[in-house]
């Protein structure tokens, strides 16, 4: 992204206390537009000009220990809602890989009673024109409900 002109700057566990402030700072302050970061910032980060959300993969958690994988319902949640705070409006994109991570996508969907509107990336105009149709919805008022996925 960055050898495309991008501002970015990235967030991993790996980084303590200066360094991970300075790195808020700079997409706080907007010296960078996109963060990209692990779940470390799944909690804890109020930037209230985050319009978009991408997850690369659906947040999964073992069911018990040596147990299969499902879906993580709060921590999606919480990924999530970085974006659209302080009444503003907001996107979230989930990147769907395989036919587990759609069940698991479903899963959540049925745990909040949301509807998430699947998005062929096929066509990244269609895909444009529908994350405007979403915006365009939650402002004009409608009880849209959801998420791009």
């Amino acid at each position: 992204m960055t050898a495309e002109g991008h501002k970015v700057v990235a967030l991993t566990g790996g980084f303590e206390g200066h360094q991970r402030d300075v790195i808020i700072d700079a997409f706080r302050l907007g010296h960078a537009k996109v963060l990209i970061s692990t779940n470390v910032l799944a909690r804890g980060i109020d930037v209230s000009s985050v319009s978009m959300v991408v997850n690369y993969d659906v947040p999964d958690m073992l069911s018990r220990p040596g147990g299969p994988l499902v879906a993580d319902p709060q921590t999606y949640l919480h990924r999530i809602g970085r974006t659209g705070r302080f009444g503003r409006v907001g996107v979230a994109v989930t990147f769907v890989s395989s036919k587990s991570d759609w069940q698991k996508l479903m899963e959540i969907q049925s745990y909040f009673s949301t509807e998430i509107q699947k998005v062929d990336t096929n066509d990244w105009d269609d895909l444009e024109e529908q994350v405007t149709t979403i915006i365009s919805s939650t402002r004009a008022g409608t009880n849209f409900k959801g998420n791009s996925a």
